[in-house]
This record gives C-alpha cells, structure tokens and sequence, in this order.
C-alpha cells in the first residue's frame, strides 16, 4: 500500500511550527521516517507570500523529485497576475502541475463563479482537483459554506477540504457528500473515533484523502488514525493513495 499525502508545504512560514520543513529534502526524510511513499506539495510561499512567487518556485524546487508531486494554487483570472485562464492552464501542462489550490482569505478575493467561472468550466472539463485549507473563508462564508456554493454552480467539480478540526465535522461536510459526487475531505486531522469507518460505510471509500498537513502537524497521527480505522483492505488503500493517484493520473511509484 502506496501512502500519497496530499496535504503536505516546505518553505519558510509565515508562523512556523515546532519543526518547519525548510526544503524538499525535509519533507523526503520524514516521509521516509513514516514510510509515506509519496506527497502532493507547494512551497509555502504559495500561501504566505503569492502564487505568482510560490508556484513557480514549487515547480523549480521539485524537479527531478520522483516522489514529491508539485501543486500550485490560483488568483483571480480578471486581474491577469497569472495570466489569462488560457495561459495559466497552459503553463500548468508545461510545468506537468494536475491541481489547484485557493487561498481566498489570504489572498483577498471571492472564491465564486464571478469570479472563477471561466476557470472551473475549464477545471471540470479538465478533471483538475480544487483543494481548500478548512481555515480559508470567502465574502463571510466558511470554507463549507465557500465549498457548497461553488459546488451549487460546479456540480462535478472535484473540490476536497483540508485540515478540519480534530473531533470530526461530520454535520458540516456529511449534507455536502450527500449532493455532490466529487466533493471530499482529506484526514489529517480528522481524529473521530470511528469516524473513518462509518464515512466509508455511507459514502464508499473515494471521499476521504489522506493528508497529513505536514509541517504544521507530524505526519505519524493521520497514518496512524488510518491503519487502525475499521475498514477494508481494499478500501483503506484507496482512502490512503489511491483516490488521489487516479486524481492526478498517477501510477503507483513501484
């Protein structure tokens, strides 16, 4: 079983924690400390400083990085800091990037079809993943409430929430798993007990993603936290690597 976390920065942050991750390399040592085969990772200075910085530098600092899979996130289109939708999607497939994440709160816009229309169109079409840290909110709406609004416009989109609190928050992403086909939440952090279980009892396994939010949480818990769910082998494997491999159109490393 491939563990693929998809919730995993280096760089230098903003506020660090104990032990920031500093570089890629520091993100190798301790997955291999964890046995974690694979991660999907942006330089903090995606979030922290500005996608205009970070993506690039994500892309220039992973190269050649087999197991470090580089993501980069997004700005609205109209103000063409990025580019054009047309440019920033084609400067995704040089840079061989699959998926997306949105800082709206950081970066000050409104995660809406106003504003992300012509991109979400093209990130559907395209079946690019949108992830959302839990923390981020949009125009007064938390990132449920952001999520369930996009997803109102953009049915199929694959959108996946990030870093929930450690008691579980069923009652915030349950009634949007319900409606939505493509919508998910990674497991760092969620900690409930039996939670895992009764999520992949209701909804099947390919709504859970395995993520560790490393550096800012150890990566030990959340694989932890999965091992002992009380789940198929079959199905674990999927919640562990799996569901974001066939995301991306990966195989297995090995």
């Amino acid at each position: 079983m491939e563990f693929f976390d998809c919730n995993c920065a280096y760089g230098v942050p903003m506020k660090p924690p104990l032990a920031p991750a500093l570089t890629p390399d520091a993100i190798i040592a301790e997955m291999d400390l964890c046995g974690i085969g694979r991660a999907l990772v942006r330089n903090l200075a995606v979030s922290d400083q500005t996608p205009e910085v970070g993506n690039p530098l994500t892309s220039h600092d992973l190269a050649g990085q087999d197991r470090l899979t580089p993501t980069w996130a997004i700005l609205p289109p109209q103000t063409e800091e990025l580019g054009t939708v047309e440019e920033f999607l084609r400067h995704m497939d040089e840079a061989g990037v699959r998926s997306l994440w949105a800082f709206p709160a950081d970066h000050r816009y409104l995660l809406n079809t106003t504003t992300f229309g012509e991109l979400f169109d093209e990130m559907v079409a395209r079946e690019i993943p949108l992830f959302l840290p839990r923390q981020q909110t949009s125009g007064g709406l938390d990132a449920y409430a952001t999520a369930d609004a996009v997803l109102r416009d953009f049915p199929n989109l694959h959108l996946i929430i990030v870093g929930q609190g450690p008691w579980g928050e069923d009652r915030l992403f349950r009634p949007l798993m319900a409606r939505f086909p493509n919508f998910g939440v990674d497991t760092s952090r969620y900690e409930l007990d039996g939670g895992i279980a009764e999520v992949v009892k209701k909804y099947g396994p390919h709504r859970l993603y395995f993520g560790t939010n490393f550096p800012h949480t150890p990566m030990g818990g959340p694989m932890l936290t999965l091992l002992h769910a009380e789940i198929t082998d079959e199905e674990r494997e999927w919640v562990a690597g799996g569901n974001l491999r066939r995301l991306l159109g990966l195989q297995p490393l090995s």
